[in-house]
């Protein structure tokens, strides 16, 4: 594995992460995730634990910005051990501050694999989502 190329194909889910959920590119996200992922964390008071199907569907329900709408994001680290990725974010999001932990695993253990997001944990700093429950 060459490591520029896997950090950089790493990133690539990232940005289809972030513009396929602020921007409600449901092909983006799907292609970002593997289809038995989870989401995982506390928002507007309630520890959430669903896997994609109910992900995009509350994501339709909240409502996106039209595509191409600037955002606010920053990708703080990716680390790649083989086939296994962790990438930090923060964004605002749904008027909400968040560190996102992309958890993500490769198909393949060689160059022609597919990154895509097996968990995605979260945190809510500031905004609507921290709720009354949230640290």
């Amino acid at each position: 594995m060459s490591f520029g190329n896997q950090h950089d194909a790493v990133r690539q889910v990232v940005i289809d992460y972030l513009e396929g959920m602020l921007w409600g590119d449901e092909e983006r996200l799907r292609r970002a995730f593997h289809p038995g992922a989870l989401q995982v964390g506390h928002f507007d008071g309630s520890f959430e634990f669903f896997p994609l199907p109910e992900f995009l569907a509350w994501l339709k329900d909240e409502g996106a910005d039209p595509p191409g709408t600037p955002y606010t994001a920053n990708l703080l680290s990716i680390e790649v051990t083989g086939t296994v990725a962790v990438a930090k974010i923060t964004d605002t999001c749904f008027g909400t501050d968040f560190t996102d932990y992309l958890v993500m695993v490769n198909d393949k253990p060689d160059a022609s694999g597919r990154w895509q997001i097996v968990t995605k944990a979260y945190h809510a700093h500031s905004g609507r989502g921290r709720g009354e429950t949230a640290m």
